[in-house]
Parts: structure tokens; sequence; C-alpha cells
């Protein structure tokens, strides 16, 4: 039986309190929350939005990531991020997105609710928000702070207005509330109480241009919406059975391997897998290792990650299978725990290797801090590190800024437990981290580092002599927008597209021209908009990108192609944000390409093509930075230019099934 598409959203003037909901119909173009987040920005540059895919109300697994889209203070451009299991309780509401205009006139939460056939909408002030900040314990087994005490006293103080099971609350922390970095979190409701299960909508400060644009602290929301036109298990085993020759679950578990359990690698999970394969290019001690020989970086893996670090996570997690779902329904249960700890491979090494840990006590307690005080994990980490290395190597004074002393530390290159006590140097650096954070929050002295990595480099260029901006890594955009890269030592992680931090590059391993590189990146913002504009968690893109074109256009009767869709969707961001882009600005990031360009002339990669830009890097490293990164450029606007049917498919279902991932 076919449908057709009917969503609604709900426009929210925060201003005047005024909210209504409209229909949306199919010929605004608008089949995903990344397409009205576009719109609505296009012709509000100051909304917000958030939420839920077309297949929210199925019962695929991964279907309900709760997206939202706004401009991001961070970046200073459009920007796209999502959290895992939230539309499942968003979708209790009956709308399909949100839409927030103006500012609340003091600071407020959001209470969104669908009971007995109507949707309620109202906004309370929230003024002890801060207080709840510095410590809150309610109904919770810990006093907790941050956004954990927001959050729970949001719940204690609104959940009895929902039904026990249809309930979930996002919050800000205190990072929102000064700097451009704030994320958002939410954690799934169990049994009435908060779970350690916690999902961010992490990277590109969506919490800072939530708080400080528009004075929400925090959302309650769910309902009892019931979905009159639910895709069915039967319908939904049919396409899956027809082109993996297998039943949805079944299937899924298949091409979802990596992040539930890897017989191959004795280990699951993004920390486990990526841990293990990284191999020597893990990127520690703020990417000196990529200085490092091979057999240093080796040495350092072995001695380092496989027996002790992920040791540690296998005997406390993936052995005794404290494994968990985000929220919804899904078998992959991809959340690893330790307790209340959540071990993903990006956290847990921009707040571990990178900065100098690896032990795990020393690792949770900087993640779970850092976390607290609201700020994304992998910019954190990649910042701070910066931070160490520069007061480590006597290149910034650590007392001006309310810094503990370089004797505190133990920030270098290392591989043999001689040079580092990898229980207790891992403890000495974590303290050292949480320290920075909290005078980056709290002392006036470091003021300066309130703006992020790309403005601070700067400001510590102008003060001192010791070219302390030429140690970071940061991608750059706009006047003064700026991203720590994703934790892979590739080049897609450092292209000019025009949205970065995400997944929209190419960040395969081996060696590529950079006019390829663009062009592999385009194909992959495309194919990745497949799971964003779905909402569709990106773990589960092996069957995604393949076959939720066909599910969508037989079930509500689309006619659109949608591949084109989402091609035009990532064309019209480019042509919008890609004159946003700035070229490399330090000198180690132009190391780092230098250095992946030497592993692979190392590793024996007979390639013309690579000894001409190795040899262009020997002579001139800068020279060769800029020229790869334009030809990165390049290639993307050729590819932009080539048009929809320039874009190759990705994975066809059969290719899918006996694909390894990454």
């Amino acid at each position: 039986m076919q449908h057709d598409i009917i969503q609604r959203e709900l426009v929210i003037n925060l201003n005047t309190t005024h909210w209504q909901v409209n229909t949306l119909h199919i010929s605004e173009n608008i089949l995903g929350p990344v397409d009205y987040g576009w719109q609505r920005y296009k012709d509000y540059p100051d909304s917000f939005t958030f939420g839920q895919g077309l297949l929210a109300g199925s019962a695929i697994p991964g279907s309900r990531r709760l997206v939202f889209c706004a401009f991001s203070p961070q970046w200073d451009g459009f920007y796209v991020s999502s959290m895992g299991g939230a539309a499942y309780t968003f979708h209790g509401l009956g709308v399909s997105f949100v839409a927030l205009r103006g500012r609340c006139k003091t600071p407020s939460v959001l209470i969104l609710n669908h009971q007995d056939e109507q949707l309620s909408v109202r906004l309370e002030p929230v003024d002890d928000y801060q207080s709840c900040w510095q410590g809150y314990q309610g109904s919770a087994d810990e006093e907790l702070i941050g956004f954990f005490g927001l959050q729970q006293a949001l719940f204690d103080r609104y959940s009895g207005e929902y039904h026990p099971k249809r309930v979930r609350v996002f919050a800000v922390g205190p990072a929102a509330e000064d700097t451009p970095e704030g994320i958002i979190g939410s954690s799934t409701i169990r049994k009435g109480k908060i779970t350690p299960v916690v999902d961010w909508c992490g990277r590109g400060g969506l919490g800072s241009r939530l708080l400080q644009q528009h004075n929400i602290v925090g959302c309650v929301f769910g309902g009892e919406w019931k979905d009159p036109d639910l895709l069915t298990s039967k319908e939904l085993d049919g396409y899956f059975l027809e082109h993996f020759g297998q039943k949805v679950v079944k299937a899924d578990l298949a091409m979802t391997e990596k992040y539930r359990y890897s017989e191959k690698f004795q280990t699951g999970g993004t920390f486990g897998v990526n841990m293990y394969q990284t191999s020597d290019r893990l990127l520690t001690f703020n990417y000196t290792s990529a200085y490092a020989s091979e057999k240093e970086r080796r040495a350092q893996h072995k001695n380092f990650i496989l027996d002790h670090y992920l040791k540690q996570f296998n005997e406390e997690t993936i052995q005794p299978k404290n494994f968990e779902h985000c929220g919804e329904p899904c078998a992959v249960a991809c959340k690893k725990l330790n307790g209340k700890y959540k071990k993903d491979y990006e956290p847990y090494q921009a707040l571990g290797p990178q900065t100098g840990i690896f032990d795990q006590r020393a690792a949770e307690i900087l993640n779970d801090f850092v976390d607290a005080m609201g700020f994304d994990a992998i910019q954190t980490g990649g910042y701070v590190a910066w931070i160490m290395e520069c007061v480590a190597k006597n290149l910034i004074p650590a007392d001006e800024f309310g810094f503990p002393p370089a004797t505190e530390l133990n920030f270098k290159f290392a591989s043999d437990a001689d040079d580092f006590d990898i229980v207790n140097d891992s403890m000495r650096n974590a303290k050292y981290a949480i320290a920075v954070v909290k005078a980056i929050l709290t002392d006036e002295r470091a003021a300066v580092f309130k703006q992020g990595i790309r403005g601070a480099a700067y400001e510590m260029e102008k003060r001192f002599d010791t070219r302390p901006l030429h140690r970071a890594v940061f991608l750059s955009h706009g006047e003064y927008g700026y991203m720590v890269p994703n934790q892979y030592w590739v080049p897609g992680m450092g292209s000019p597209m025009p949205i970065m931090g995400k997944y929209y590059v190419y960040y395969g391993p081996e060696f590529l021209m950079p006019a390829e590189l663009g062009k592999k990146n385009v194909e992959r913002m495309v194919y990745e908009l497949f799971s964003d504009n779905t909402g569709i968690c990106r773990f589960h893109r092996k069957w995604s990108e393949s076959i939720t074109d066909e599910i969508l256009k037989s079930h509500f009767h689309m006619e659109a192609d949608y591949k084109k869709h989402q091609y035009k969707l990532a064309n019209e961001i480019h042509q919008r944000e890609s004159n946003k882009s700035i070229p490399w600005e330090t000198e180690r990031m132009a190391d780092l390409l230098l250095t992946f360009l030497k592993y692979w002339g190392d590793f024996g990669l007979k390639d013309p093509d690579l000894q001409r830009w190795m040899k262009l890097a020997e002579n001139d490293k800068l020279l060769a930075a800029q020229a790869f990164w334009q030809s990165i450029m390049k290639g993307q606007a050729d590819a932009f230019a080539a048009g929809p049917d320039a874009i190759t498919d990705i994975l066809t279902p059969a290719q899918a099934a006996a694909s390894s991932d990454k």
C-alpha cells in the first residue's frame, strides 16, 4: 500500500510564546530534517530546528536520530548535528519538525507534550540553571554537575506530566553560556530513571547557539500520539529479503558487526575496533606521533594500547557484554559501557592518547568532566592537547593564564614504559587537562581561551615569539569559524568541505590524488545525507545507502530520485558556504600532510603521483600543503559542477552485504 507524505512543522516564536502547527506539502521538496533545517535557515538565518526522518515511525533499527540544524557559532556557518535514539520519543509529539525563532525573555525550558489527542507547548523560566550546573542531586543516586545536573533537574520537575516510557530531556552545560563550543546532551530514560547511556548533538556548538541566541537551556519532550501510517515489520522484511536474502534484524546485525562485536578483532564498538585497527596511525600527544618512526609508533600501539588501554576495555566492557542501545529498539547495542562511563573511539581518543592518556581510569574522569561541562569531547581534546604541548614546551607561560605548571605534566611522545608510566602519568595528564578546562570556564586570566582554538592560537602568536600557533591543528571556516578534525590521520579530515567535523568526507587511509579525494568527498556528503536526512544512524549505512530510496519511494509514493535530491541539497549548501573555506593555517597541518605522504612512501607505495607530492613537500612543505588543499577544493568544485549523474553509486545491496566496514 502506498501513501502520500504528510509532515507537520511546529513553529515557536520565543519572543511572544506564540506557536502554530503547519502541514508541509510535498511541493516544498522537504523530505527530511536537513532539508527542513536548510530551508528555514535560508528563509530565517536565526532559525534553530530539530526533527525526525520519514522512517522514525517504522520498525527499522537505527532510524530514530533527532537531527538539529542551525547556524554554528563555532563553524561560522550552517551546521547539522544529531543524537541517537531521541526521535523514538520525539515521534510521540505528532510533528516532524520544530522550528525556534526569536529569544526567550529569561533562560527557559521548552516543554512539548501530546496527550489526549492534543499537542501542548509552553516555556517556563529556569532561574536556577546555573546552580543546577554547580550541583544537583534530586532523585539521582549521586550529586550531578553541569549538563548532568540540569538534565536531572528538568526531568525531576516535569517528567510527571508524561507517560513514564514516553519522555526524554535534552539540555546544555556551562560551555554553552560563554563559549562557542557548547553541545546538547540527552540520556535514555528507563524505568523512570535517567540512565548512563547519553548521546550528544556534539559537533558545531549548537548548544551555545540554543542558549546564547534563543535563551533555551533545555527541552522536555514526549507524548502519546499514535502514528496511523507505520511501516510494519512485514513490509520492511520484504525489502530486506529481496536485496539481502535476510529479514531486517538479521541483515542489520550482519552489516553492523563492527559496532556490536567483531570476531576477527575480538573486540567491538568504535573504541574497540578503531583502537585495534589504527595501529601505528594512531594520533597521540597533540599529533606529535606523526613525527615518530614507524617502529616507535608500533611500539606505542602495542605497549600502551593493545597491552593496556584496549586490554582494559575488552576486560571491563566487551567480555562481560556491557552493551546498550541509544534509546530506540536496536539489536546492535552499540553503546559500550563500564559503569556510568560510555566508551566511544573519538572521545576516548581525543581525551585519551591525543592528550597523553592511555589508562581507562584517567580517561574516564576527563571524559566525564568534559561531558558534564557540555563541551564537545573531540574539539576539547584537540584544543587542550595543544595547550598542554605549549605549556610543556614553554611556548606560553602557564601561570599567566591560571594553568598548573609544566612540572605537573608528562607530555612528550613516548612508546616505552621507561619514559611514561601508563597509569600514573596518564592520571597526571588527565588532571592537568581538567584544570585547563576549569580555568577556561572560570578563571579570568584564561578568558582569551573562551573563543576557541583558532582565535586563541592567533592571540598567543601575537603575544609570544615562540610560534605557538604552529603547534595547533584546526580547520578554518569564515571569519572566525574553526573545527578540530576528526581523529584520523588522513587528508580527508582536513578537506575544505562546507560542513566539517562530521563524515561528509572520504576518510579512507589510502593515498589518493587530492582532486580524486575532492570528488570522493562530494560522493560521501551526498550519501551521508542518506543517513542525516532520514534520521538513520550512520552505523547502519551499509544497507541505508543502498535501499532507503526504494523503501521511501515504494511506501510514500515518492517520485523524486533520492540520490539527485541529496545531491541538490549538498550542492546548495556548498554553493552558499564554500567561499568561507580557508586553507590550512598552521605548520602542523602541513606536517600532518607531509608525514602522511611519507608514511605511504615508507610503506613502499610505488606511485609516481605520490613521489611528486613527496618531493614538493620535502622542498617546501607549506607550499605543498597549500597546493594540496587547493587541489582538493578544485576536485570538490568539479564534482559538484558535474551534476548528480557523476556521483558514483557507492554500494549496491550485494556489495553492501559483502563489504568490510570502516
